[in-house]
């Protein structure tokens, strides 16, 4: 989708205190094996607190950091993964409540760790659609309840606890949105799904692990074919946002990806994407871990309050999501 007078015009995040992963393998939650291979090295953990808590935070510093108030929110979007600590209540409404409080629309968004990205989608389409100057997106996770434990949850990654947000505008904004696309491949859904049978009422403790489901998928299907429908996923994403925003891949300065372990970052994304680490937010990313939702905007929003970029900068931010979906976004920094 190619984007015309799209701005990001203030972005916040809240992110935990970090634990050493020297510390996680010398009292045993993680393996040194493990260490090895993902190159990590912290991870955000936060021990209190409803994720939508830390998300509203992060709302209103975005909303403050923006030029608008939070009357022109036209709508408001909150995605996470994680349990929000209640089951049943609607989490959005909260991080609307606290950081917005007008009577825009509140909706929350699935599409698990893509969840930012495709927000960012949908506001740009609801604006445009239905009107109004700005738009709020805001991610939550805390993951101290996952089955299994957040030091097993999957290979290649630790989740890292934190929340994210920024403000779409139609008028202003550090950022000029070029363009987005979205591609999905559904024949991956499996992946999660594992041998899981859902027959009534299922409880948690009953439920397999992120990691188990993986593997016996992987028991069952070839392991090349389902790296290659990966990185084609993400090559497609990139490649469609680039032609729509009349760039190269050499002509993007910085790019934004999931925050997991070094061998699937380039298995996944630095190879096939030609692009050198140097030009990530990894070395930053290594040491709060994947914060669900949220990777994309919080590496913007380092980019932007660490003043990493210079305008006339391009950037790409590029996520993933179990289903499975990838999305690009591409945007050009104008300063503020």
């Amino acid at each position: 989708m190619v984007l015309r007078d799209f701005h990001i015009d203030g972005t916040g995040v809240r992110i935990p205190p970090v634990v050493p992963l020297s510390e996680a393998v010398a009292d045993g939650r993680y393996s040194a094996e493990d260490l090895a291979e993902t190159r990590l090295e912290s991870i955000a953990v936060s021990t209190e607190g409803f994720p939508a808590e830390m998300a509203a935070e992060a709302a209103r510093e975005a909303v403050a950091a923006s030029s608008h108030d939070p009357a022109d929110v036209a709508l408001t979007l909150y995605a996470y993964i994680s349990q929000q600590g209640l089951a049943g209540w609607h989490s959005g409404a909260y991080v609307h409540r606290f950081a917005v409080g007008n009577h825009a629309p509140v909706i929350e968004v699935g599409q698990r760790s893509n969840g930012g990205l495709a927000a960012l989608d949908l506001a740009t389409a609801y604006l445009e659609a239905r009107g109004g100057s700005a738009a709020l997106i805001a991610t939550g996770d805390r993951f101290g309840d996952l089955v299994g434990g957040r030091w097993h949850f999957d290979d290649g990654l630790i989740p890292g606890d934190g929340a994210t947000a920024l403000v779409v505008s139609r008028e202003r904004g550090f950022a000029k949105l070029l363009s987005l696309a979205t591609y999905s491949d559904s024949s991956l859904e499996e992946l999660h799904r594992g041998d899981a049978v859902y027959v009534g009422r299922q409880e948690p403790e009953a439920t397999p692990s992120f990691r188990q489901r993986k593997r016996e998928y992987l028991a069952k299907h070839d392991l090349e074919e389902t790296a290659a429908k990966f990185s084609a996923g993400g090559t497609a994403a990139v490649t469609q946002a680039l032609d729509e925003a009349g760039l190269r891949k050499k002509e993007i300065d910085h790019w934004v990806l999931p925050n997991i372990g070094l061998r699937e970052l380039r298995t996944y994304y630095l190879d096939p994407l030609e692009v050198p680490v140097e030009a990530t937010q990894w070395s930053w990313g290594r040491t709060v871990g994947h914060l669900g939702a949220g990777d994309q905007i919080a590496g913007l929003h380092r980019l932007r309050v660490q003043g990493g970029v210079a305008p006339g900068q391009a950037v790409a931010l590029l996520g993933i999501g179990a289903g499975f979906s990838w999305s690009c976004a591409v945007l050009r920094i104008e300063g503020e």
